[in-house]
């Protein structure tokens, strides 16, 4: 038997039971739906309780859009916070605003637990560790798919469950380094859309790179710096060497380092470079813009047109590493990029001014994207379609 039948029948009984308007019959359907789902029982009990009524309507304020909270508080009779209101109006406002959460979390939950209608949108998959490595004589590996253990100039290289590793062996990791860089044998690892995956060099970095991405780098360090080609997105974390900084260089500039963790967003196909450092000291040097230093917790954001740098929330910005998306402000547009190189799909809009709509929630990189659209489409701004690998966004605040 199906945990939910009917998600939003749940809700609208749950909410009449919460408002105290539900007849008897309503009542006796909540109590058998409780009593036949512990699930759902542990749901209502918590909505029973004030503080979580609170946390929901803040938790509702996160994942509405602008203009879908305004929208919300027109519906419920007003326009902004009261400062004075009867607490019976306040008690109703917060019960309206946990069973509209109410809604969007059940739909989480039923699309993690809930099988799938024969007519429910199809699920798009989140990305998977995969990638395809280009040895220095030119051969082609697909690493996710065979096992590699091979020895490349002197180098012993590895692919083990989502991670490429290079040791240097006893013979050439006792050599010293020129003083002079010098040519060395390189590697390309191309990420492709829906996917990512881990590389560990041969100085002990780690570097994770995600969809989309494409890291140029020599099987063995020679020379006075160590440095390395990317394009697209990965989080750096650097061996410490001081006598040989780390360099990473992007198609408008480039970042060094002597031991750090920082994140750099670098795709060829966008304007913007954003270096973002989570602990150490990063410099970011451009032809046009100089040298920019960074402290931790700051940003550094370089296009053609100059550089600017803030301060951030790293969440926003490495939380992919951590398996969260986590988005502050930001517009449809700018997320659905991000989504459609982890998801590997196509995204089209009605409406171009749909793109600019902002948003700020967060999701489970290693969920469907299905959660986090069912959840944009209950704030009312919009509905979509899914056809295939596309995605189709349509407006929803028509009349």
């Amino acid at each position: 038997m199906k945990k939910f039948e009917n998600v939003y029948q749940d809700a609208a009984l749950m909410k009449k039971a919460l408002l105290e308007e539900a007849n008897e019959s309503e009542q006796q359907e909540l109590e058998k739906r409780l009593a036949e789902c512990p699930d759902l029982q542990k749901v209502f009990e918590q909505l029973q309780n004030g503080e979580t009524l609170r946390v929901a309507f803040e938790e509702y304020k996160n994942y509405s859009s602008k203009k879908a909270y305004e929208s919300f508080l027109q519906k419920i009779g007003q326009t902004e916070p009261a400062i004075k209101k009867p607490r019976t109006f306040r008690i109703w406002w917060y019960l309206t605003a946990a069973v509209v959460f109410l809604v969007i979390g059940l739909s989480f939950y039923m699309s993690n637990y809930v099988s799938i209608e024969e007519d429910s949108k199809p699920l798009i998959q989140p990305g998977i560790q995969q990638a395809q490595l280009t040895l220095p004589d030119g051969s082609v590996i697909d690493v996710h798919k065979k096992e590699v253990n091979v020895i490349v100039d002197g180098v012993q290289v590895k692919y083990k469950k989502g991670v490429l590793s290079y040791e240097p062996t006893v013979t050439t990791q006792h050599e010293e380094k020129n003083v002079e860089e010098k040519p060395a044998k390189s590697n390309e690892l191309i990420i492709p859309r829906g996917g990512e995956n881990t590389v560990i060099l041969a100085d002990g970095t780690t570097v994770h790179l995600n969809a989309g991405s494409k890291l140029t780098y020599p099987v063995r360090f020679a020379g006075k710096r160590r440095i390395v080609a990317l394009e697209g997105e990965a989080y750096f974390d650097v061996a410490r060497d001081e006598a040989h900084p780390f360099v990473v260089q992007t198609h408008l500039g480039e970042v060094m380092v002597l031991g750090t963790a920082f994140n750099v967003n670098a795709y060829t196909n966008a304007r913007v470079c954003y270096t973002t450092l989570v602990r150490g000291k990063v410099q970011f040097f451009a032809p046009n813009v100089g040298t920019v230093t960074l402290q931790p917790g700051e940003q550094a954001i370089v296009s053609a047109n100059g550089t600017e740098k803030r301060t951030v929330d790293l969440d926003e910005y490495i939380g992919w590493v951590n398996g969260v998306y986590n988005f502050k402000n930001r517009s449809l547009g700018e997320i659905m990029e991000t989504f459609e190189r982890w998801y590997d799909i196509q995204v089209y809009y009605e409406t171009p001014d749909l793109r600019d709509i902002t948003y700020s929630g967060s999701l489970k990189r290693y969920g469907t994207i299905n959660s986090f659209l069912d959840a944009l489409e209950l704030t009312g701004d919009l509905t979509y379609k899914i056809s295939g690998r596309n995605i189709l966004i349509y407006d929803g605040m028509k009349d």
